[in-house]
């Protein structure tokens, strides 16, 4: 499983490809995708509800107070980038980081998380 720096690498890949903006800094996202990562190990991934666009949502709608709709998209867009690099990581074995990140947003960009946007209703 990628560890945070790696997961901070593909939110600049993201960047690099227009994801998400440029000055979105999502730290504490990944803080939160990574709950439970020591207890549980890479389970937590199927036993945490916020490892699901339903529950990154629910997590984000407590910020969306503090924070525009643009902020909440780039972290819902980064929190999906986290599934998505997990994700492949944990089926098929990379030489590089960078390969695993060029995989990982093919991966992204066809489950059409690109297109994914915060919308508090």
């Amino acid at each position: 499983m990628p560890n945070k720096r790696v997961h901070l690498k593909f939110d600049e890949y993201l960047k690099d490809h227009g994801i998400i903006r440029s000055y979105t800094y999502a730290d504490s996202v990944h803080d939160r995708m990574d709950r439970g990562i020591i207890v549980l190990g890479s389970e937590h991934r199927d036993i945490d509800f916020y490892h699901s666009e339903k529950g990154i949502r629910e997590w984000l709608r407590g910020f969306s107070h503090l924070a525009y709709q643009e902020t909440l998209t780039d972290y819902l867009r980064v929190a999906l980038g986290h599934l998505a690099l997990d994700g492949m990581a944990s089926r098929y074995e990379f030489e590089n980081e960078y390969g695993l990140m060029k995989s990982a947003y093919r991966s992204f960009i066809q489950q059409g998380y690109h297109r994914k946007y915060f919308l508090e209703r």
